[in-house]
């Protein structure tokens, strides 16, 4: 199932590597993006064509469903939807 469409005034765009992560300066493996308000954002991810994550891929974030706690280490999984597949 494909998420509705939001609207957002700040975009960002996040480059992944290969294996699906961030692609960063050197240093954390990670990324941290301080939003603007409080309003939804967009999170553009650019992968490369040839990349294995194209095929089987999923998005693993730690940002909580509305309404419960965050907690740095429990994560949950959004799988991959080509747009061709829709």
């Amino acid at each position: 199932m494909v998420p509705p469409t939001m609207k957002s005034n700040e975009v960002y765009l996040v480059p992944l590597n290969d294996d699906g992560s961030p692609q960063t300066a050197p240093g954390p493996s990670y990324m941290y993006i301080e939003f603007k308000s409080d309003d939804p954002v967009t999170l553009r991810f650019c992968i490369e064509g040839t990349s294995g994550i194209c095929r089987h891929g999923s998005l693993w974030v730690n940002v909580p469903e509305e309404g419960n706690e965050f907690q740095r280490e429990s994560f949950r999984e959004f799988k991959y939807v080509s747009a061709r597949r829709r």
